[in-house]
């Protein structure tokens, strides 16, 4: 009796899986209208969105004054004003990532908000780097250069991006030690 119910279950399990299987293909298969990229670029700066031709987009992230400045010697600091991003209508954003150079830096979520903000106090002091030295970005007086990325999710699948590079002023690192004699 119980290899009978034993065979049942494994039929029940396999035809539920390929049940899920199908519909998961289907899914793939059919996207609806695929979507655009939308950018804006200026000289330092990109923007971009995915937006659906048939539906409300996503905002561009709005992500003033990228600033490094340097706080000792040899290290700065990459800081924003804020970050500010917005869902289309009926629509949540889902995360917002800040990464530097291509390294994951700060990771913020949502929970049913239809935009988010994040003022520049909650990242303070900022994002350490190091300054560099003089040229080390191809610019005579300032130090190293750093690429970020600023992207936003939301639920509807649509996200924003921001690319961008900020130029670290120029460190000498040098620190003098006490000359010391022994008696």
């Amino acid at each position: 009796m119980s290899r009978k119910w034993f065979s049942l279950v494994l039929i029940v399990l396999t035809v539920t899986a390929l049940t899920v299987a199908v519909h998961t293909m289907a899914a793939r298969a059919d996207p609806g209208s695929t979507p655009i990229v939308v950018a804006e670029e200026t000289v330092h700066t990109r923007r971009e969105i995915e937006a659906d031709i048939n539906s409300p987009t996503i905002s561009f992230i709005d992500s003033p004054s990228a600033t490094c400045y340097r706080a000792s010697v040899g290290t700065c600091y990459i800081a924003w004003n804020y970050l500010y991003v917005s869902a289309a209508p009926s629509q949540y954003i889902i995360s917002m990532t800040v990464s530097i150079n291509d390294h994951l830096r700060a990771y913020h979520t949502g929970f049913f908000q239809t935009d988010m903000y994040i003022p520049g106090d909650m990242l303070r002091p900022g994002f350490k780097v190091a300054c560099g030295w003089r040229g080390a970005s191809g610019m005579p007086e300032l130090g190293y250069s750093y690429n970020y990325v600023i992207r936003a999710v939301e639920t509807g699948g649509l996200s924003a991006t921001n690319y961008g590079t900020v130029t670290c002023p120029a460190d000498k690192g040098m620190v003098f030690l006490p000359f010391v004699t022994r008696q």
